[in-house]
């Protein structure tokens, strides 16, 4: 017996051994075969988090008792966060991105919002203009860059892909519904970031009898960000999805059965003439 644990239909179709295969043919192409070095391979992904939490948890009670209550609130205000990674085991501050209208102004590119607290083609394009493209100048001139993002539309707009071309620095996208194998920072970081920032949300309220507030995210958020972006768990995030070290089987079959029922190569008992095949 086992816990099931949900997957999305479309990501248990995107996952299949043909997509996988082309997008490793890819990275090999635009990565490995053009020498990049880890320092100048980067990941970038952005994440939710609650300012407050006040989750069901297995806890140790009382014989007879059957609800245990624990003090907490319900602010469900979620605050975006982008983070970037590189391979050799480092990371650039990140990003958070509040909700709001307006903003008091500041000079650190760090702090930013957005009507709806989430991040837009323009809050993209600066962080590439003013956070990615300074840090890896600083660090080279003229080697070339490769950066893994999610294939959304707010990423990827024209004015940032010639950006990028520019400089010499190579946009790959994720295959669509695929990050939860393909994106690193998914597949450890965050994963542990979403242990870890409870801990820290908990911590506060405890210590002064309140909830996490916009002005006191950054402390909090900052604490659980040291202790899940390691240097030993951002390079797993890159050898767990065959990046760094390059390795193309790194996703197992296991991980792509689900996608079996509607795979192609699953739809024809006998093989066809090629150009059916085809």
């Amino acid at each position: 017996m086992h816990w099931s644990k949900p997957l999305d239909v479309l990501r248990a179709e995107a996952l299949n051994p043909e997509a996988v295969s082309h997008w490793f043919g890819l990275v090999e192409e635009l990565v490995i075969k053009r020498g990049i070095k880890p320092s100048n391979i980067y990941g970038m992904d952005e994440s939710g988090f609650q300012l407050s939490f006040n989750t069901k948890q297995r806890v140790v009670g009382r014989k007879g008792a059957k609800v245990q209550h624990k003090q907490g609130h319900t602010d469900r205000e979620n605050v975006t966060v982008i983070v970037t990674i590189c391979a050799n085991g480092t990371y650039l501050h990140p990003t958070i991105i509040f909700k709001g209208a307006n903003f008091i102004s500041t000079n650190m590119h760090s702090l930013c919002h957005s009507p709806n607290g989430w991040i837009d083609s323009e809050l993209a394009l600066d962080w590439f203009r003013n956070d990615l493209l300074p840090h890896i100048r600083a660090k080279t001139e003229d080697e070339p860059c490769a950066v893994f993002v999610d294939s959304q539309v707010t990423h990827l707009t024209l004015e940032l892909l010639e950006l990028a071309s520019s400089n010499g620095v190579e946009i790959l996208a994720y295959p669509t519904r695929t990050t939860h194998a393909l994106q690193g920072l998914d597949v450890v970081c965050f994963a542990r970031m979403k242990e870890i920032y409870p801990e820290e949300v908990n911590k506060f309220t405890e210590l002064h009898g309140r909830k996490v507030r916009k002005g006191d995210f950054a402390g909090v958020f900052g604490k659980a960000f040291l202790r899940a972006f390691t240097e030993e768990n951002i390079l797993a995030a890159f050898r767990a999805t065959g990046i760094h070290p390059f390795n193309p089987s790194v996703i197992s079959e296991s991980q792509m059965k689900p996608s079996e029922p509607t795979a192609i190569r699953g739809s024809f008992p006998m093989v066809q003439p090629s150009p059916v095949k085809a």
